[in-house]
Order: C-alpha cells, then sequence, then structure tokens
C-alpha cells in the first residue's frame, strides 16, 4: 500500500472529472419511445370538478360561511402545531398542551381560538363564538 502524506510536495495522482451526454440523444430511442407511449394514456385523463361545498343544514348562509372559514382557521393551526412535534410523539404532546383534537373540535369556536392562540378578528365571531366545529350550539 503506498504510504499518503500531507505534505505539499507529495507525489499523488492526478484526477480528472468530465461528465458524459446521453449515450442516445433524447427523443432518438425507438425502444424509449414504445415504453413511453406504453406508459402514458392516449389521451388526457379528465379530471371532474370540485363539487362546491354543501352548507350545514339549519345554518343561515352567513353563518355557515364564517364557520367554514372558522373550520379552516382551526385545521391549519392545528396542523402547524402538529408539523412542530416529533413524528411518532404528535398527537400525546399536542394532547398534553391542548387537549386532544376531538376535544378542540367539541369546545365553541370562540375558546377553540382561544386555546390555540388563534386571532379573533380573522372571523365574524359574533356569529359563531357559540357554535363547536360541527354547527351545534354549545351551551
Amino acid at each position: 500500500m503506498a504510504d499518503t502524506t500531507d505534505k505539499p510536495g507529495a507525489n499523488r495522482p492526478k484526477v480528472s472529472v468530465s461528465e458524459r451526454g446521453l449515450l442516445v440523444a433524447h427523443g432518438q430511442s425507438q425502444k424509449l419511445a414504445a415504453i413511453r407511449n406504453r406508459l402514458q394514456p392516449a389521451a388526457p385523463v379528465a379530471v371532474p370538478p370540485l363539487a362546491a361545498k354543501a352548507l350545514l343544514p339549519g345554518l343561515k348562509p352567513e353563518v355557515a360561511t364564517e364557520l367554514d372559514k372558522a373550520r379552516t382557521l382551526l385545521d391549519q393551526r392545528i396542523e402547524h402545531i402538529m408539523r412542530s412535534f416529533p413524528e411518532g410523539k404528535k398527537n400525546r404532546l399536542f394532547g398534553f398542551r391542548y387537549g386532544s383534537v376531538a376535544a378542540i373540535k367539541a369546545m365553541p369556536i370562540k375558546t377553540a381560538f382561544k386555546t390555540l392562540g388563534i386571532a379573533d378578528d380573522l372571523v365574524n365571531m359574533r356569529l359563531v363564538a357559540e357554535l363547536d366545529y360541527h354547527g351545534s350550539a354549545v351551551s
């Protein structure tokens, strides 16, 4: 085995790095084109349009809209908090700090916002303060 040293004048082999292009230019291989055509569908797949969200039954449209905003904010905040915890301990650590996700969703919206630290001015709290996540009145 050769002795390697860190001396500046040491006799070291020189290495050169060079990039090589593809052996066959893109689009020039008939076999690759056949594989690509076999894997891709002949016609583009049509994506069905998203159905409009149904309003919660028994609520006025403006209340349902505000409740939908509040639900979105709660879901985003819960997801943000969960992402900050280690992978295997998300639910347990969230439960220690805030209670279970089900308990948060069972609280009145105003209490849930306060518990999770969400600003009250993002929704019309006057309309949804006493409703829970699912739109039921909580007393």
